[in-house]
């Protein structure tokens, strides 16, 4: 199979397994802006929040490590050298920070402390035992996973919510239930502890896991930055009523996010694999210009449809938050560029770069939402996630110019550039007969611009479908 097509197919395969539960923060907008107020939504968003950040400080990370060196693994016998390692790491720190946390609550007090707490231990461990499936390259059941998870936080929510009333505590169940039942299911499947031997323990392969991934925490923890610390900032400045208005703004690029932790999750394999290449600087050119089109083409037809979407998802208490969503469609463009570049990281193992680039667009990120958030509000956090993100990339294309080149269309990037801006300027006028032709322009503006994409999603399908019928024939 082509890299191209295997790109295709693994990106098909993330995208059936994320979709659902990407989808379904969208889906589920009506139930939290009806059932719970702003304040109580802005609530739930920093824990949620919180618990990204610690997740990798608790973990180091080491689930990038496992997931790139289960890739080059031979045999069940390195692999599990590799998983006994990776989860050695793991759960000796999550038993740390369990007897620290459970020291601190008895000083501090908090609301949901002990929610909080398990939330973070059974994400942690769904996280890593997902990982790990994806690292066996079991892509399918790491699909799985996704629509199991997806499903069961639904049906947790609606009986929280609304039968038992249980608002941001019925949330938070709904995740430990959600990650708890997936992290059963996968263990079920694979019997991911029979990999787990002690004789396989080793200090130095310990040190060379933790190596690997520890350059990585900051670039987790700099997305925490660029979200979590705007949420903090915009608490401080504005009140937890603002956080709720940022969190359903943020819901809505979600959508554009989801589609590029899809093709993040099959890149990174791709990158991997295709490093040692003769051409694959041809490879990763094509696919980054395809990359770009593709973002702002999509964004375009976002911005022409989400005021009306909105008036149909959220209470009227939250309408207001449309104002605040064209900068974050910027930021997550940007942000897909980023990721787009990070893969190398992993690749070359030369790890240090993402530390690098990660705290200069968390420092970004802090210095102007501290200068923008007083004077604009909840704009400003928008505006200053735009450009952390956007700091990040060029930062990205600059460090791993020596390893990953790239020559970037830049006729096609000013154009769409300049397309987007002027979709940017109109999004705010309210007019519906506008509207309308603003989408249908970007349809066709979509259209034009993937063509090749297109035809090759054409040709792909079309084989899939003739393959299928000679099958029953």
């Amino acid at each position: 199979m082509g890299r191209e097509k295997t790109l295709f197919k693994n990106s098909l395969i993330y995208l059936i397994g994320n979709f659902g539960s990407k989808f379904l923060g969208i889906l589920i907008i009506p139930l939290y802006t009806h059932y719970l107020n702003t304040e109580q939504f802005g609530y739930f968003d920093l824990v949620v929040s919180y618990i990204t950040l610690l997740t990798p400080l608790v973990t180091f990370q080491i689930t990038d490590a496992l997931y790139r060196y289960l890739l080059d693994s031979k045999d069940s016998m390195e692999s599990s050298n590799i998983i006994t390692n990776s989860y050695t790491i793991m759960l000796l720190n999550l038993l740390i920070l369990n007897l620290l946390l459970l020291i601190l609550f008895q000083f501090v007090d908090f609301n949901y402390k002990y929610l909080f707490l398990i939330q973070l231990d059974t994400l942690i461990l769904y996280t890593i035992w997902i990982q790990t499936a994806r690292g066996l390259k079991q892509n399918f059941l790491y699909s799985v996973s996704g629509v199991i998870f997806t499903v069961v936080s639904l049906v947790s929510n609606l009986f929280f919510i609304i039968v038992l009333e249980y608002k941001v505590n019925g949330l938070i169940l709904s995740n430990i239930i959600a990650a708890a039942v997936t992290f059963i299911y996968v263990e079920y499947k694979l019997r991911l502890i029979n990999y787990f031997n002690f004789k396989y323990i080793s200090r130095k392969f310990n040190l060379k896991l933790i190596k690997f991934s520890l350059p990585l925490i900051p670039n987790v923890v700099s997305w925490w930055v660029m979200n979590g610390s705007v949420r903090t900032l915009l608490t401080h400045y504005e009140g937890m009523q603002a956080n709720g208005l940022f969190a359903i703004a943020n819901k809505f690029p979600s959508i554009l996010l989801m589609l590029n932790t899809i093709f993040s999750l099959a890149w990174q394999e791709s990158v991997i694999t295709e490093s040692k290449s003769k051409d694959n600087k041809e490879f990763y050119t094509k696919m980054f210009n395809y990359y770009i089109i593709f973002q702002f083409t999509g964004v375009i037809i976002f911005l022409s449809i989400t005021k009306f979407l909105m008036q149909f998802l959220v209470d009227e208490s939250y309408y207001i938050s449309w104002t605040y969503i064209p900068f974050l469609y910027l930021a997550t463009i940007f942000s897909g560029f980023s990721s787009f570049y990070g893969a190398s990281y992993l690749s070359s193992e030369k790890t240090m770069g993402s530390f690098y680039t990660s705290v200069l667009g968390a420092v970004v990120n802090l210095i102007v939402s501290i200068c923008l958030i007083p004077v604009i509000g909840i704009q400003g956090a928008c505006v200053a996630t735009m450009f952390a993100f956007l700091t990040m990339w060029i930062a990205r294309i600059i460090n791993t110019r020596k390893y990953f080149k790239i020559n970037i269309n830049i006729k096609t990037l000013v154009e769409l550039s300049i397309i987007t801006a002027v979709y940017v300027y109109l999004y705010y006028y309210e007019n519906t007969i506008l509207e309308f032709i603003l989408f249908i322009l970007a349809l066709i503006i979509f259209a034009l611009y993937n063509k090749k994409l297109l035809l090759k999603v054409k040709q792909v399908l079309f084989n899939k479908v003739k393959l299928l019928n000679k099958i029953k024939v």
